[in-house]
């Protein structure tokens, strides 16, 4: 893990404050991970996080996209 803060559901980027909280909880998942990897800049990060975490959505949430997010490729 890096030294860069974590999101929580409690501090998040602003860009996600107008998500619902599954989709919400799912952008910040997505986002911490790639802050792990540390391979994007945090604006990048959360543009992607929300972007990934509201497809998850529209997919609706399936039990398949339910047990982990995987990146796209």
């Amino acid at each position: 893990m890096t030294d860069t803060m974590m999101w929580t559901p409690t501090h998040f980027p602003a860009a996600m404050r107008s998500l619902n909280p599954s989709t919400r909880a799912k952008a910040i998942e997505i986002a911490n991970h790639l802050l792990e990897q540390g391979a994007m800049d945090k604006q990048r990060i959360v543009a992607h996080s929300v972007s990934e975490a509201r497809q998850w959505a529209r997919m609706g949430q399936s039990s398949a996209m339910n047990s982990g997010w995987q990146p796209r490729v």
